[in-house]
């Protein structure tokens, strides 16, 4: 072990405790530096020259923090010039994201043998760790996660958990309403099987309806490498203009969809309050029988509960994208995904 010298922190390699300095430890001190020396043109071309996109959380929280809206607005624009947008962060504060995590994924043995699916290392990071900071990029950090299958695994700081202890017997629908006393108001849901840019997220949030889903249209270029995910299984969308009519697996043909739903969507306060009124309901209502394409309310896919709000005359707004984001849901996915990481994620 390696100790910090700095704030007397454990790390197992050097690389860890480089890492730790650099985001811990150098972004206070620039903080601090930029408080004391506004106009010193080398402190300047010191941060120009240092920040990167890794940092420029952490830098804008402790800028914010330390010295407040004047020195933030005023490296802003010139932070921007250098390809660092921080102007998203703190945007979208009353929002927060609940990721449902509670499901076995049985196709990705034996990777998922002794850990849940979001758990699993692509490119040297968790699906789930860049799924958090994607959303903490955009400035959302009131984050639910719901777990499941080894959930004690899943441990990350300043998070909010629920526990689905039936997740062998139900379905992502009733994973996400463990979860139900976080709906009062705006909240972006998220699948934990899959992987997007910030860029894909954004659009979302930019978005003003009540129910807004992100579907991909170029979707069936990913379904020629798949094998062991058929098309079948794919939550295919119809729409007519903005709205969605139709939703779910195994419904609408390939040659009638207009996209894929990646699983990821937004709640406004109205439709969040759609969102569990339906459910409600529709556990009374379909007690004993299927519900949509699922056998019943308990084990339903969360398109389900959508395709219902739709036909009972709720606008569902669909935000389209092409590519930019991927799913993992079997081994194939995973090596797939694995190798073409940086060109699906537009990494450099």
């Amino acid at each position: 072990m390696i100790c910090c010298e700095i704030c007397g922190s454990f790390f197992k390699t050097a690389q860890g405790l480089a890492g730790h300095k650099r985001f811990r430890h150098g972004t206070h001190r620039l903080a601090d530096e930029m408080g004391t020396a506004l106009n010193s043109r080398e402190l300047h071309r010191k941060i120009l020259n240092h920040l990167s996109e890794k940092l420029a959380d952490r830098m804008a929280e402790t800028i914010l923090e330390k010295h407040g809206e004047e020195i933030w607005e005023a490296y802003l624009d010139e932070l921007s010039q250098q390809g660092i947008d921080l102007r998203l962060l703190g945007r979208y504060p009353k929002i927060k994201a609940i990721i449902v995590a509670a499901g076995e994924s049985n196709l990705l043995l034996p990777l998922t043998q002794d850990k849940p699916e979001c758990l699993l290392e692509i490119g040297e990071k968790t699906i789930l760790s860049r799924e958090l900071e994607v959303l903490r990029a955009c400035g959302i950090r009131d984050i639910v996660v719901v777990r499941g299958y080894r959930g004690d695994k899943i441990r990350y700081p300043t998070i909010r958990y629920y526990e689905n202890r039936d997740y062998q017997t139900t379905g992502i629908l009733g994973s996400l309403f463990h979860a139900k006393g976080e709906m009062d108001d705006e909240f972006i849901f998220c699948y934990s099987d899959i992987l997007h840019t910030k860029e894909v997220l954004e659009l979302l949030l930019q978005d003003h309806s009540d129910i807004s889903l992100i579907v991909d249209t170029d979707w069936e270029k990913h379904y020629k490498q798949r094998r062991q995910h058929p098309v079948s299984e794919a939550e295919l969308v119809s729409v007519e203009g903005d709205r969605i009519t139709r939703i779910g697996r195994n419904i609408i043909s390939p040659g009638e969809a207009h996209g894929e739903f990646i699983g990821l969507a937004k709640f406004r306060k109205d439709g969040a309050r759609a969102l569990k009124d339906i459910h409600e309901w529709a556990i009374l209502d379909y007690k004993g029988r299927t519900f949509h394409t699922s056998p019943s309310v308990d084990k339903a896919y969360f398109t389900d509960l959508i395709q219902e709000l739709i036909d009972q005359g709720y606008p569902v707004r669909h935000i389209d994208i092409n590519g930019g984001w991927a799913e993992i849901d079997t081994v194939e996915d995973f090596d797939r995904v694995s190798r073409q990481l940086h060109s699906i994620l537009k990494i450099n």
